[in-house]
């Protein structure tokens, strides 16, 4: 029933109110009774009526509650016999709309580290549990010219076999068999969460030994003068200095999110900004901010002639409901793993060193 029906139906009840009240003046008995009948009955469709709107749980107009408070207050009324009675009329509950809350299928608001290592490395494959290979340490080369009938002078160099062993990066987590049926999208979500992960440990695996197998740092190739203060650019500079002066050449600057701020950030005596923000590069060599890389750290390399990553098998994700007391317990275990190797075969690509060192290097 629409809202301007109920309006005509209460103007209806209204009239049968007053035509009843004239009545009860008279000796019309048996009127009376047909009357409050006939009342009695539209009171019941009424009734009916706001019930299955009640139940519908539609929100009535304004118009709507007004009529239903004037009838109320009519038909409460004791002024009049008929209505002393008992007639009235209740609305059972209140009609406010019933609005499901909407419901995101999948996972969301989760964030997975931007830049890994692998990404800024050469890719390749073993078949085998270790990689055997041969690293060139050192050179020596002559100097000078010689003359006819003398000795020639002698170089060298240093050759060292060496072997990356295959390491193996794994992990495992537990979830209920209700949790994979039940939440929406949580295998997709386990998928890309997860070997994210996994990357972030692989990562430091990465860095523990490229670091240590790195140039240091060193403030002695370049001389400046009285009065010069270093800051965090100088050192980037001078360390892509010190690749290219082993004759290799610098593909990327591994350095913490922060760090590229502080950069970004640094301004001259004047308050105007030092360095342009956004792709930033030194001398070239392009700036790439990672959470990989602890804060104050820097790592510049020639990354795809200095090492490579030897794959043996990659990411896998497997799912075990066997393990342990997981029958038991209605538990999943989930594991995931990779193996690879780590052949470094040219150190002197690498420049590794943290800048608050490297800047006292400097100044020194």
């Amino acid at each position: 029933m629409e809202i301007k029906e109920f309006e005509d139906f209460g103007k209806e009840i209204k009239n049968d109110i007053t035509k009843a009240n004239e009545l009860t003046k008279g000796e019309f008995k048996n009127e009376i009774t047909e009357v409050k009948s006939d009342l009695q009955g539209k009171l019941d469709a009424l009734q009916a009526q706001y019930d299955r709107l009640s139940v519908k749980q539609i929100d009535l107009a304004t118009s709507a509650l007004d009529f239903k408070s004037e009838l109320k207050n009519t038909l409460s009324s004791t002024n009049e016999d008929l209505l002393a009675k008992g007639y009235k009329f209740t609305v059972k509950a209140t009609m406010t709309p019933a609005i499901a809350p909407e419901q995101i299928s999948g996972i969301s608001n989760y964030a997975n580290r931007k830049i890994n290592v692998r990404d800024l490395m050469s890719i390749g494959a073993t078949s085998q549990n270790a990689v055997n290979y041969v690293q060139e340490q050192s050179w020596t080369s002559f100097t000078g010219t010689t003359t006819e009938g003398s000795k020639r002078p002698q170089s060298g160099f240093d050759l060292v076999a060496t072997v990356a062993n295959v390491k193996t990066v794994g992990t495992f987590l537990k979830v209920t068999k209700e949790a994979l049926a039940d939440v929406d999208g949580i295998s997709s979500y386990i998928a890309n969460r997860a070997p994210a992960k996994l990357k972030e440990v692989e990562d430091k695996l990465i860095l523990d030994i490229l670091k240590p197998s790195a140039q240091p740092f060193s403030g002695t190739t370049l001389t400046f003068g009285t009065g010069f203060t270093a800051n965090e650019y100088d050192v980037l500079r001078v360390a892509v200095q010190m690749v290219a002066k082993e004759n290799y050449s610098a593909t990327g600057i591994l350095i913490s999110p922060t760090d590229k701020a502080r950069l970004e950030l640094a301004k001259d005596a004047q308050g105007g900004y030092l360095f342009p923000s956004g792709n930033m590069s030194v001398a070239g060599v392009p700036v790439v901010e990672s959470t990989c890389i602890a804060e104050g750290d820097f790592l510049v390399a020639d990354w795809k002639l200095a090492a490579e990553i030897k794959q043996r098998e990659g990411l896998s994700i497997n799912f075990y409901n066997q393990n342990a007391t997981d029958v038991e317990d209605g538990l999943v275990t989930i594991g995931l793993e990779e193996r690879f190797a780590i052949p470094v075969y040219n150190p002197k690509a690498f420049v590794s060193g943290s800048f608050a060192a490297a800047k006292a290097k400097l100044k020194s």
